[in-house]
């Protein structure tokens, strides 16, 4: 009885082994199966997948543009777009950017400026294109060239005392140059700077930004448009004006309102500068007459010297000066002694016998002065390493009765030889 019961339960541990292969085989199978299925769906995908793909957008015919027209696409190139394509999975999955293409065709541009185009995409043929971000794009078509324009500069919300002015500006440039689309280059006329300067006491140096503007100071603004610089550095000086009149100087103090009429022409000018040297002229002396050298009445024309940083205004820096005596006469003088002076060990002696002598001076004073009041000499102490005929000049002295109003005319040597 007890040996049946074991072979019972030897019999369910057989049932059970045997279930556990079973079910094994079954999953395997299963999973067999299901590959085979899975493959067949992928070999055979009937699923549909919508993806979309950023590419850039091309220009086609750039070349036939440029030949027929001489313009080129200045702007757009950088724009991309959003293409969506469907298509069975498997297929759209193996698809890249690369594989789509956008462009537009510029071959038949008629008009420059910002043109309307359409843009076109092909992708694989086995794909269907669904969608476009945009349809078209507006590329900015024209002939790029380059002009200069001059530099131009207005002043702005700035405090100044009543008498003083601000001066043209001093510019570092007086031009730039500016590239962009010639249709858009031909409005431009300037680059102007508006400048702030506040309150003004003295230069100011400041740097003012660049904006292009038309002939009617309106300021153009464009994305297509360059310039070699966009600030220029200015100089703003500040002046005044004040007249003033021209006086001459005398060389040896001789001349006085007694003696001579002197008459400028013209008598006064303006002056235009800085406040702090103009404010500090109170005349213009624009020459220093030597009295010695005007034997009769006379007239010239002297150039006025201008302090720096000043102008006259008008622009004429001549003068014309003449001279007048009035109260005086003259008279010459034989002089028969003539001293040599300083000659050292020289051996030299005096060729000039009598040296005429013409003086100026009040008619009282003339009538009274002879030889005796007038003393001339000859320094040598130039001439020790000299020989032969030599020129030399002499001074001419008068006794201190006469020597504050009489003086003499032009100049004089005398001939010495030295042996």
């Amino acid at each position: 009885m007890m040996k049946r019961n074991k072979d019972k339960l030897s019999g369910n541990g057989g049932a059970r082994s045997s279930g556990k292969v079973l079910d094994f085989v079954a999953k395997i199978a299963c999973i067999i199966i299901a590959f085979f299925i899975w493959f067949y769906a992928m070999s055979m995908d009937v699923i549909t997948l919508e993806k979309d793909f950023t590419v850039p957008v091309h220009f086609e015919n750039e070349s036939v543009l440029f030949e027929r027209t001489g313009w080129s696409v200045l702007s757009g190139k950088e724009s991309n777009i959003v293409v969506t394509v469907k298509g069975k999975r498997n297929l759209v999955n193996k698809i890249t950017d690369s594989d789509i293409y956008a462009f537009v065709d510029v071959a038949d541009v008629d008009k420059a400026g910002r043109r309307v185009l359409d843009v076109k995409v092909s992708a694989p043929t086995e794909c269907e294109i669904v969608n476009t971000s945009v349809t078209s794009i507006t590329p900015y078509i024209d002939k790029r060239i380059t002009k200069n324009v001059p530099v131009s500069v207005i002043y702005k919300e700035y405090v100044i005392s009543s008498d003083h002015h601000l001066d043209e500006p001093l510019l570092n440039i007086e031009e730039i140059a500016i590239t962009g689309p010639e249709s858009e280059l031909y409005n431009v006329k300037a680059a102007l700077a508006e400048l702030s300067l506040g309150n003004v006491s003295g230069t100011v140096n400041t740097t003012g930004s660049l904006k292009l503007v038309d002939d009617k100071g309106a300021t153009i603004t464009s994305n297509y448009i360059t310039m070699t610089t966009k600030t220029v550095n200015v100089t703003v000086r500040l002046y005044t004006m004040k007249t003033v009149p021209l006086t001459v100087g005398y060389k040896h103090g001789y001349f006085n309102d007694g003696n001579v009429k002197i008459n400028i022409t013209p008598a006064i000018v303006t002056l235009r500068g800085e406040p702090s040297v103009v404010e500090g002229i109170s005349e213009l002396k624009i020459a220093t007459l030597d009295e010695k050298k005007f034997v009769k009445n006379s007239t010239q024309t002297v150039s006025m010297d201008i302090p720096d940083g000043v102008t006259v205004m008008g622009g004429d820096t001549s003068a014309t000066v003449s001279v007048e005596h009035i109260n005086t006469d003259i008279k010459q003088v034989a002089i028969d002694v003539i001293n040599l002076t300083n000659s050292g060990g020289l051996n030299c002696e005096l060729e000039t016998e009598t040296l005429n002598i013409t003086l100026r001076g009040p008619f009282a004073l003339l009538s009274k002065i002879d030889k005796s009041d007038i003393t001339v000499t000859a320094d040598m102490k130039n001439y020790a390493s000299g020989s032969g005929i030599t020129v030399v000049p002499v001074a001419v002295k008068l006794s201190a009765e006469f020597e504050d109003e009489v003086y003499e005319l032009e100049s004089y040597s005398v001939t010495v030889d030295i042996k």
